[in-house]
């Protein structure tokens, strides 16, 4: 039997710890890297049996102008992101060189301007895709520091407050400390496109017949593709609860997923077959019916299990703050390079390789329901 594998999107440079959560229902995620190793690798060296990741599109000799483009684009990015990288304003001069960024816009597709009108396109949206990644990943470590400062501010807040316990004239109520959703360091569109680029440069794309976010309007891009091409939306599948994610360790977190796993390795067993056998030759009558049935066994157990039970009095701050985690696996009307070509407007050929012909798309989510079959 086929292990239950995914593809995480769009974001590259992910960490077991950041997909803890989907884990305890795949058994390995796959990530790409914007560059290859070694220094851009961010694959979790503890666990690699259970997150890689891998550059699609090796760069190769290139390597080394890649990185150095990067070290000049940090102080760029929004003439960058917005797409007049040719032009400098009076409010962006700080640390800046004009004559500097029109060489470096050159650099993006070669060495000079003569060369990169010789280059190929793919080549040079090859390029552009991987420094956009690139730089959504600084920003994305960008804004999980601020999170963690933010985080440290609530904690002290909060023992102010129970410091101030028994003192009734100091009135002091703490503000409720709210975890920031994790959200994509730009426009969903611009960094799926990006993403698609590589995904159909990729020759192990055959590998995926499923790809998991945490990215409502990531996911959202291709739902709306598989419309446009099929006049269908995606049929969702099943729906599932998660382990919320709290203080645990990375080490009892992973405990944790090995022991509620063991418990429900029938009902794992389960949705391997009924996945695989979907995703190759789409629904039937029982379909539904079978993943709901599974869907009910996974939910027993996990209410049942005490894997991520918290100690009294050590729930986490930000408890209350949003819904309850949970999985949602939806099945598409065409496969996922057909999907992906079409938001970035690329044609895609057949893939003889291709296991599966259906695309399966799972979103991480605390919505009540993300998309309607």
């Amino acid at each position: 039997m086929l292990p239950l594998t995914a593809l995480y999107f769009p974001r590259t440079s992910v960490s077991t710890l950041q997909v803890s959560q989907e884990l305890v229902f795949f058994d390995k995620i796959f990530h790409y890297l914007s560059a290859e190793e070694p220094e851009e690798s961010t694959t979790d060296e503890a666990y690699p049996e259970l997150c890689a990741g891998y550059a699609p599109v090796p760069f190769h000799g290139d390597l080394d102008r890649f990185r150095q483009l990067i070290r000049e684009l940090k102080g760029n990015e929004a003439e960058f992101y917005s797409g007049h990288l040719s032009t400098i304003t009076a409010g962006n001069e700080k640390n800046r060189d004009e004559q500097s960024v029109k060489s470096l816009i050159q650099s993006i597709g070669g060495k000079s301007a003569a060369e990169a009108k010789e280059q190929s396109q793919v080549r040079e949206d090859l390029w552009r895709a991987r420094l956009l990644l690139k730089l959504a990943e600084i920003l994305y470590q960008e804004e999980q520091e601020l999170q963690k400062e933010l985080s440290a501010v609530s904690i002290k807040e909060h023992e102010l407050f129970e410091a101030l316990k028994g003192e009734p004239e100091i009135p002091f109520t703490p503000t409720p400390f709210q975890q920031m959703e994790s959200t994509l360091p730009m426009r969903p569109k611009i960094l799926v496109k990006a993403w698609a680029k590589l995904f159909l440069a990729d020759r192990q794309q055959g590998n995926y017949s499923m790809l998991v976010s945490d990215q409502t309007d990531a996911a959202e891009l291709l739902f709306d593709a598989n419309e446009t091409l099929t006049q269908k939306r995606p049929v969702r599948l099943f729906r599932i609860p998660l382990p919320a994610s709290g203080e645990m360790e990375l080490a009892a977190s992973i405990q944790a997923r090995t022991a509620f796993r063991e418990a429900a390795k029938e009902t794992l067993a389960g949705f391997r077959s009924l996945l695989s056998d979907t995703a190759a030759k789409g629904t039937t009558p029982d379909t539904l019916k079978n993943f709901s049935a599974l869907a009910a066994e996974w939910t027993k157990i996990f209410n049942d299990s005490k894997a991520w039970h918290q100690p009294a009095g050590k729930a986490p701050l930000n408890a209350n703050s949003s819904g309850e985690p949970h999985l949602e696996v939806y099945l598409c009307n065409e496969s996922l390079p057909s999907l992906l070509g079409h938001v970035c407007k690329t044609a895609v050929q057949p893939q003889a390789a291709t296991g599966s012909s259906l695309g399966l798309i799972a979103l991480k989510s605390k919505r009540k329901s993300t998309c309607k079959g």
